[in-house]
This record gives structure tokens, sequence and C-alpha cells, in this order.
């Protein structure tokens, strides 16, 4: 009886249907345990990037108010006393290039060619390396040492520090993630710090992902897509969260008519990438110049000349020749007076020659927004266009003079874009941009930002 009812038992496990149930159930087991396994493996990747991400945004929103907090502060200065700048800025500047001197000499600058170094360096045999351009400290010192220069007027911008900051951040991060952790890429955490802040500086997430894919990916993007694209959310959507949504120029008028807007545009753009391009030349040509010089009494001496160099553009010519440049940009793109003298643009650049090249630490990103957008207003005048054709010009000699800084005409497009939610002149941007890029190309072959980058790996290596 017993050994009938065994038999019957083999019989059915051996029919179709409960053999097909039988291996169904183990492949779905399996697929359940594997899936299980690759969310887990997912969450572990992504988790370092959700959390830099996030603290990216909340320091990029803190930063932002103190860096427009010591901006407006140095305008009121100035407009209880003009006499003061000429005190307040060669003391700003002496301080801002003994912060960065004496605590960490590479967050000096923009921040964009140490992250391009990093992400250069972030290899087997010179990792290590990395640490000189991101950490702790350099965001620390970052943030004050442009925060001062900026309170004595100096012409310097948040948006390049804010994209070493991120890195910086990001890096920490991967630093404190424990041995057992999951491997994740040094090279694509700094890619995806660097888009997040500039995401969070602008509020440009299109910006920070095509920056991020034109400036600092030498790979197919596929290899950090997600990754780079999680950061820029969280990163942007936290700084949102903080500071509210908000554009970051606003939304001008840019209804255009008539043939002479396309001459305009096309000079525009030609005159922005040209003076863009020859302004960085001028920058390195001046560095050099100044490193030549070792003794710290010597190197004093030309941190206060090249203060009271700026003081007295900003006594004689007024609020426009300091800070920024943003209050300069709204007034042009906003307001009935699009009116410039025609000296204001090279004003604007040799104060942030004079603010850049000593060593202190500040971008050039918005600094070269306004010289492009004082070169569109000027060449408007000249056309005797007003309104909104004027503004068009005003945007394509803000994104051309920005292409021939950074070589990256694409992004240059997208940001003025995305700062100023004007869709319907996109390919304007883009013819402006890439006319620019080629005209920029042709002052010189190498891009401002890789210049620099050379000289930091040369430095450490």
């Amino acid at each position: 009886m017993k050994y009938k009812y065994k038999r019957r038992l083999v019989d059915l496990k051996n029919t179709f249907w409960v053999r097909f149930i039988i291996i169904y159930f183990k492949h779905l087991y399996d697929r359940t345990t594997e899936a299980n396994s690759s969310l887990k493996k997912q969450f572990l990747q992504f988790l370092p990037f959700l959390v830099a991400s996030f603290i990216t945004g909340l320091i990029a929103y803190l930063y932002s108010l103190v860096f427009t907090f010591s901006e407006s502060f140095a305008y009121y200065l100035f407009q209880q006393s003009r006499y003061t700048i000429f005190f307040l800025t060669p003391l700003s500047f002496l301080v801002s290039w003994y912060l960065v001197r004496r605590f960490a000499k590479y967050s000096a600058g923009s921040g964009i060619p140490q992250i391009m170094a990093s992400v250069d360096l972030s290899k087997q045999g010179t990792r290590h390396l990395v640490s000189n351009f991101l950490s702790f400290k350099v965001i620390l010192i970052k943030i004050l040492a442009s925060a001062v220069k900026v309170l004595g007027g100096g012409i310097a911008g948040r948006e390049g520090p804010t994209i070493q900051i991120a890195g910086s951040v990001f890096v920490e991060v991967h630093r404190l993630l424990p041995k057992w952790w999951l491997p994740v890429s040094q090279k694509n955490v700094m890619i995806a710090g660097a888009a997040s802040g500039l995401a969070a500086a602008f509020n440009t997430p299109l910006g920070g992902i095509i920056f991020a894919i034109e400036e600092l990916s030498k790979f197919h993007i596929k290899h950090i897509k997600s990754p780079l694209f999680i950061a820029v959310i969280i990163a942007g959507l936290t700084a949102q969260g903080f500071g509210g949504s908000y554009l970051y120029l606003g939304y001008p008028k840019t209804e255009y008519h008539g043939w002479l807007v396309m001459l305009g545009i096309t000079i525009t753009a030609i005159v922005s990438g040209y003076f863009g391009s020859k302004m960085c030349d001028v920058i390195i040509m001046v560095m050099n110049f100044f490193e030549k010089f070792k003794k710290n009494s010597h190197q004093v001496l030309i941190v206060l000349l090249c203060g009271f160099f700026v003081a007295f553009f900003i006594f004689y010519f007024g609020t426009e020749a300091m800070g920024s440049g943003k209050e300069l940009m709204e007034r042009l793109l906003f307001s009935d007076n699009k009116k410039v003298e025609w000296y204001l643009p090279f004003l604007r650049m040799n104060g942030l020659i004079a603010s850049f090249s000593f060593g202190g630490a500040g971008g050039v990103f918005a600094p070269s927004l306004s010289s492009g957008a004082t070169f569109g207003a000027l060449i408007a005048q000249f056309l005797d266009l007003t309104g909104q054709n004027a503004n068009i010009l005003i945007l394509i000699g803000m994104t051309g003079f920005l292409t021939g800084v950074t070589r990256a005409p694409f992004t240059s497009a997208i940001i003025i874009l995305e700062m100023t939610d004007r869709h319907s002149i996109i390919f304007l941007l883009l013819v402006g941009a890439i006319l620019a890029n080629i005209v920029s190309t042709l002052v010189n072959k190498h891009a401002f930002y890789d210049l620099l980058k050379d000289k930091y790996i040369k430095r450490v290596t």
C-alpha cells in the first residue's frame, strides 16, 4: 500500500503540469532574488550621490546668501562714502589672497580648472593628489575668500566657486564610504558633483548636464548618466526648496523685428567672442607675470596695487564697475534705460582681470555674462535698436562672451536659455554661441580653463 502511494507521488511529480509549476516557481524565486540583489546594488551606488547632492544644494543656497549679502553691503558702504572704497578694496583683496595662500592655495580663482584637474588626476597613481583641489578645507576657504573679495567691490562671481565646492562635497562623501561599500567611481563622483554645483548655482539643470558632457566628460555619457541626472535633480531641488523656485535673470521680453537685428546678432557674437577670449589671454599673461615675484613682500604689494586699481574704477565710474554685475544685467534687460557708455565693457573686463589675477578666490561666470551684456547693449545703441530688439543683442552678448571664456558653446547657450526661460530664441543663442566659439578659437587655440588646469596639474605633480 505504501509502495503504491509513493509510486503515485512519483508519477504525479513527473507529470507535465507539476513539473512546469515547480520550474516556474523556482524561476520566479531566482528572479526575485536577483532583482532584490540588483535593487540593493543600485541603492548602494546611488545613495552617496543622493546624500552629496542634498548637501550641495544646501551649501549652494547658504553660499548664495553670504555672497549676496557681501555684494549688497559693498554697495551700501560705497553709497555712504565713496572714499571708503580706497581702503576697503585693497584690504579685502589682501585678506582674500592671504586666506587662500595660507590655508588652501588651490582654492584660488574660479574653481572650474581645479575640478577639471581633479578629473584628469582621478586615476591609479595620481588619485591621492585630488585632495589638493577638493576637500572640506577648500569649501570653507572658497566661501570666505570670495565673499571677502566681493565685500571690497571686487569683480567676481560665485558660480565657478560653487562648482568646486560641490565637487569637494561629493569627494568628501565618497571618501567617508566604508571599505565594504560597493565601489563607486571617483571620476563619476566628481563629474556629477560639478554638474550639480552649476545646476544649484544658476538653477539650470540642463546647463549642468551639458556642462558635464561638454567640459568635463572625456568618455561616453552612458557610464555616468544615471548618477549625473540624480545629482543635478536633487541638488537643484534642494536649492529651490530653501530659496524658492526662481530664474536667475527673470523673463526678459525678446520679440525681434527686421534684418538689422540679424546683423546685430552676428556683430555681437563676433565682438563678444573675441573680447571674451582676449580677456582670458590677458589674465594668463598677468598671472604669469605675477608668478615671477617670489617674495611675500612683493606679492603683498601686487595685491594692494590690484585693489587700488579696482578702487579707482569704482570711485570714478560708480557701482557698475564692481561686483558680479547681476544688477547691471537686470537693468539692461528689464528697464527702458539700456544705455551704456562705450568704456563700460572694458571697465568690467579690466576690473575682472585685476580681481582674478592676483590669486584670491572668485569666479568669472557672472562677470563674463555682465561684460557680454554691456557689449550687446553697446552694439544695440550703435545700430539704434531699442526695447526687445536690444534685449536680443544683450542675451547674444552674454552667450558669446561666456563662450569666449569657456569654449563651451552649447553650455553657454543652454545656461542663458534656462536663466531667462526664452525658448523662442534658442536657435539664435546657438548661432551666437557657435560664431563666438569660432572667433575665440582664432584668438587662442587653447581654452582658458584648460590652460589653468594644466598649470595646476604641473604644480602638484
